[in-house]
């Protein structure tokens, strides 16, 4: 076995030498899972759709577009609106569970392939960082939906407690156990290797903790998730009040903040009493401090007070005590010594004026708190896991900085 490593990647490189078109023999398939926002988001408008706005009704009828991203028409401030309008999502108490706005449906194209994350906005290639990890693997000898295949889901939903309706998130998770099932039927049986990003590490984890052990064991070679927020973001405590432009320039993120607000994956990653306790102060206000355990507090403060019960019942029984072994073998890659918001300072108590950054240690995005708190549980546990740090990476930048992807691409070659 210890004879076999070095030999396996003496015939990688020269597979990459030959410009090989097949996948290198013995490797173990994989299956990604990337970040939020990352893959392309298709909608329609239907009869039922009653537009804010006569110009967000344009497209009824017309059949599919492209909602996400369409970065060309987003530089016009006019279609950000109907964009936030069409993106929202509504919680049905009757139902309890969150759907589309009434007449607005939608779809996420190219589900098996990496073909919907590489370029999510075809019009910029270079937008999307997955992109560059993509093209990594493709010079190992990976082939897309020969032995590599992509998972893109609806990334403005999340699944709910067992027992809890999740009509969206349940039904990618249905999706993802049948990719992995036939990634390993065409690499003659092999176990998959499940590699995510960021939010699509707590996805990828929760469909683990829910599918029957032997099944994991059978299926599931490796799970490497990269930049994973597990105990959530302090950033996603500013999220909720000032909005989020999903990284364009030439939004307002206020313009978002509606659509912001409505989405049930934002509540996921809002920071966990698990990883950041109850007495450590994420926001500060003039006369109140906020911690992790204060988000039911928080949400009344900030007018968002109708959330309480969601983020209790759907949010808190997943998050908010030890998170569960997934029962498989773990690499961890993590990003260190990058400036991450750890608490943010509001001037006054209103949550209008500009706050200050009390920067700490992580990814830029992930706080060092969050990526960390599966340490001692699932070292405790045994088996193989490992955390594995990479020094001054920024979150997205584990998937573009070419030490960061070395390192990445040793972990998942461990699965062979």
């Amino acid at each position: 076995m210890v004879m076999a490593i070095p030999l396996l990647l003496a015939q990688l490189l020269l597979a990459v030498a030959l410009g090989a078109v097949q996948a290198a023999p013995g490797l173990h398939p994989v299956v990604l899972v990337p970040g939020y926002a990352t893959n392309e988001l298709d909608a329609r408008l239907t009869e039922l759709y009653q537009p804010s706005s006569p110009g967000c009704g344009a497209r009824k009828g017309e059949g599919w577009f492209r909602l996400y991203l369409n970065y060309s028409a987003l530089q016009d401030p006019a279609n950000v609106p109907c964009f936030a309008e069409q993106m929202s999502s509504v919680y049905d108490p009757a139902a309890d569970d969150y759907f589309n706005v009434a007449g607005v449906e939608t779809r996420v194209p190219f589900f098996g392939s990496t073909q919907a994350f590489r370029y999510p906005d075809p019009d910029r290639k270079n937008f999307s960082y997955m992109s560059t990890f993509v093209e990594q693997l493709e010079k190992m000898g990976y082939r897309d939906g020969e032995s590599m295949f992509g998972a893109p889901y609806d990334f403005r939903y999340a699944v709910a407690p067992v027992g809890r309706p999740s009509m969206v998130g349940d039904a990618f998770f249905r999706a993802l156990k049948g990719l992995i099932e036939r990634a390993s039927g065409l690499n003659g049986g092999r176990p998959v290797v499940i590699a995510t990003h960021s939010f699509g590490g707590l996805l990828a984890h929760q469909f683990l903790v829910r599918q029957p052990l032997a099944w994991r064991r059978r299926f599931v070679r490796r799970f490497v998730p990269i930049a994973a927020p597990w105990g959530g973001v302090v950033l996603g405590m500013q999220v909720l009040v000032s909005g989020n432009n999903m990284g364009l320039p030439f939004v307002d993120p206020r313009a978002l903040l509606r659509q912001e607000r409505s989405l049930q994956s934002n509540l996921w990653i809002v920071p966990s009493p698990a990883a950041f306790g109850t007495a450590t102060p994420l926001v500060t206000t003039k006369s109140r401090n906020y911690s992790a355990g204060d988000v039911g507090d928080y949400f009344i403060a900030i007018g968002f007070g109708e959330t309480v019960g969601l983020y209790e019942s759907r949010v808190l029984p997943l998050f908010g005590g030890e998170l569960p072994h997934p029962g498989v073998p773990v690499t961890s890659v993590i990003g260190v010594g990058v400036g991450t918001t750890e608490r943010i300072v509001y001037p006054g108590d209103d949550f209008d004026g500009t706050p200050s950054m009390v920067a700490g240690d992580g990814d830029g995005v992930v706080n060092l708190a969050s990526a960390m708190v599966v340490e001692t549980p699932w070292s405790r546990r045994g088996g193989d896991f490992r955390i594995v740090k990479v020094f001054n990476v920024s979150h997205n930048a584990l998937l573009v900085d070419d030490p960061a992807l070395e390192i990445i691409i040793r972990e998942i070659q461990r699965a062979d």
